[in-house]
């Protein structure tokens, strides 16, 4: 439970009336000592009309009890964190399986029939949800989640605040084959690893592959959607936003604040530029400048590819005109289409 006055000391903002807030909720389900978040105007009649107080950018006229902040989306965020439940473990759970010679520190939460190799470290305050697997030589930072069955591949380093959903894998081999004397695939080994920055989260059933030589890079902050695939030697860049299905090749490199939308796909040895936005469905088969803003397959400036886009839904039209246009010179016994013969 938490005064109303002393969250808006924990977002910076000014308050309006005072009481205890014991939850927050959506207008339609809050009760009296919820918090609800007023994101946009037009829900301001159901925010009035919920028993709760509000947080919102502008001060309504109400006797409610309210928080004014400049950005309620970014306020929203910081009290529900303050709002989040308590870690389901405590310590090391008896069924987890911890190597001798790995290091775990006593602030860690280990869950159920958790796995640690040989020579990994285990930083403060990390959770590590039920088979969760790390493997030997791996290192993970403070404060961070791996939830259920993420599996972490030797020689991996995990930064702190790192939050990795079920079923990520990090470190699983490269797509790296070549073509023996029989051109049977023989399989090139992937030596390298992951190298993951702080303040990182994937969505569930993410797959970050090692690098066949040196690293795989996660910058800093960059977030992975569900079912997003990123190839071996690749190299992201920070605070990028990466949407679901989408899939990197191999040695591709993203600059920094780079947003791929969902189901893009980008082609090898590419690079995409700083502050980038592809939309989605995109097919990326060409290096890209920074600040470009591109759609499409192959994907080509946006503005561009609207206009494409609004020609093609006019060739109807346009064959209609043309098949009018024909009857007419028909009639008129002049048709430009027709071969005319040939006098020698």
């Amino acid at each position: 439970m938490h005064r109303l006055s002393d969250l808006a000391a924990h977002v910076g903002g000014q308050v309006f009336g005072d009481q205890d807030v014991t939850g927050v909720a959506d207008p339609a389900d809050a009760g009296p000592s919820d918090l609800v978040f007023l994101l946009e105007p037009k829900y301001a009649d159901a925010a009035l009309a919920s028993p709760a107080a509000m947080v919102v950018k502008t001060r309504l006229d109400s006797a409610k009890p309210q928080i004014v902040v400049a950005n309620p989306r970014l306020a929203m965020a910081r009290i529900m964190a303050l709002f989040a439940r308590p870690a389901p473990y405590a310590g090391v759970h008896p069924t987890a399986v911890i190597d001798p010679t790995a290091v775990v520190d006593p602030s860690a939460m280990v869950g159920p029939y958790v796995t640690v190799g040989a020579h990994s470290v285990v930083g403060a305050d990390t959770l590590l949800h039920a088979g969760v697997a790390i493997a030997r030589h791996v290192t993970v930072g403070v404060k961070c989640i791996l939830y259920p069955r993420v599996v972490v591949y030797d020689d991996c380093v995990i930064g702190d605040r790192v939050i990795l959903h079920a079923g990520t894998v990090v470190g699983s081999d490269g797509y790296g084959f070549t073509p023996d004397e029989r051109k049977r695939h023989l399989k090139i080994p992937q030596l390298g690893n992951v190298v993951i920055g702080d303040d990182v989260e994937t969505g569930a059933n993410v797959a970050i592959d090692r690098a066949t030589m040196g690293s795989t890079v996660i910058g800093r902050g960059t977030k992975l959607d569900n079912l997003v695939h990123i190839g071996h030697n690749d190299r992201i860049g920070e605070d990028c936003l990466i949407v679901s299905q989408t899939g990197l090749s191999g040695s591709v490199t993203v600059g920094d604040r780079v947003t791929l939308a969902g189901q893009v796909g980008v082609a090898g040895h590419l690079d995409i530029g700083s502050d980038s936005m592809v939309l989605a469905r995109a097919g990326v088969t060409k290096s890209l400048p920074a600040k470009s803003f591109v759609s499409g397959f192959p994907a080509r400036p946006h503005r561009e590819e609207l206009k494409r886009m609004a020609a093609v839904n006019q060739i109807d039209a346009l064959r209609k005109e043309l098949d009018a246009l024909r009857a007419q010179l028909s009639i008129q016994g002049n048709h430009p289409f027709e071969e005319q013969p040939y006098d020698r």
